[in-house]
């Protein structure tokens, strides 16, 4: 049985955004000020995520920076979730070891856990033994993440875009892989429910924002909007995973979750079209971020988009 510190949090799963200098360089103070502006509200937070972290993209230097600079300043207050996908298999686990040896090494006390993408720098043959393999040389559990759009930023051709059914099933046999992040359809969705009904505690988390407020899963979400709307997605992921009942019965309460909603959905069709690019520039324009700076690898915003942001940072009084 997992202990508490290795039970994964359920609820507002906040991917935070990696604040850049010129040259990829991590900008350390500022990422503590976005720590302050998110782990309040947040059930845990999620470093160098594929998509709003970045994580692709830095280098593994900048990510061992990151993920050490994240756990000194949390002190162990919040679960962690560091994402170590990488191009291959071998860049992959020498990262989770070096990043595990700063852990050893500063004697951590809190919640932590890897999140991989394993599709991406790997096939599914083999993937039940590959994580046999693993879960033998580190002590800290596995969130798997699944994204089909992921593998579109291989120049490679890849003949499957997601985790095997089958092959999910053998992996939750494994007790060191704990849970999911899941972005695709619902029929997949489903048949991985059923993979899995078999793993007790097993959670799923959904990595698509849209489809968590439309169906939201047990788990809770990975939403990057939370970076920038922090106290908005609490009051959603906590109506959606009905932690309010007291409180739905009042009107009011109603409203507020109605009109949250409203607002965050305009926010996510905006930047959910260039996703951490326009994340970034809404977070600048807010006075989150001193600058936009994305990764050299990230495509940039333009003019339109820039308006855009401009203009809806304006009408919801965010400048």
């Amino acid at each position: 049985m997992a202990s508490d510190k290795n039970k994964l949090p359920k609820g507002l799963i906040c991917p935070l955004v990696t604040p850049l200098k010129r040259g990829d360089a991590l900008d350390v103070a500022v990422l503590a000020r976005l720590i302050d502006h998110v782990a309040p509200v947040a059930d845990a937070l999620l470093l160098g995520d594929v998509f709003w972290g970045e994580g692709l993209y830095l280098s593994t230097d900048t990510r061992i920076e990151l993920a050490s600079a994240v756990l000194e300043i949390v002190q162990g207050k919040r679960p962690v979730f560091i994402t170590i996908t990488s191009d291959t298999s071998k860049v992959t686990l020498e990262l989770l070891a070096r990043i595990e040896s700063f852990v050893d090494q500063s004697d951590y006390s809190g919640s932590l856990f890897w999140v991989d993408y394993p599709i991406y720098y790997r096939s599914n043959r083999g993937l039940p033994q590959f994580y046999e393999a693993v879960a033998r040389d580190t002590a800290v559990p596995v969130v798997l993440g699944n994204h089909p759009g992921l593998i579109q930023r291989r120049s490679r051709r890849i003949k499957h875009k997601n985790i095997r059914t089958s092959v999910l099933k053998k992996l939750s046999e494994n007790d060191h892989i704990q849970g999911l992040i899941f972005s695709g359809s619902l029929k997949r969705s489903i048949n991985y429910h059923k993979a899995v009904r078999h793993r007790r505690g097993f959670v799923f988390y959904d990595g698509d924002e849209a489809a968590f407020m439309r169906q939201p899963s047990s788990g809770g979400v990975v939403a990057g909007g939370s970076n920038l709307l922090p106290d908005a997605w609490r009051e959603i992921t906590g109506s959606c995973l009905n932690r309010y009942d007291v409180q739905r019965q009042y009107a009011d309460h109603v409203s507020q979750i109605w009109e949250a909603g409203v607002m965050v959905q305009e926010f996510y069709d905006l930047y959910a079209k260039k996703t951490v690019a326009v994340l970034k520039r809404m977070l600048h324009v807010a006075g989150v971020l001193p600058n936009a700076q994305t990764a050299s690898g990230t495509p940039r915003t333009d003019r339109v988009q820039n308006r855009a942001v401009e203009a809806i940072c304006r009408k919801y009084d965010l400048v």
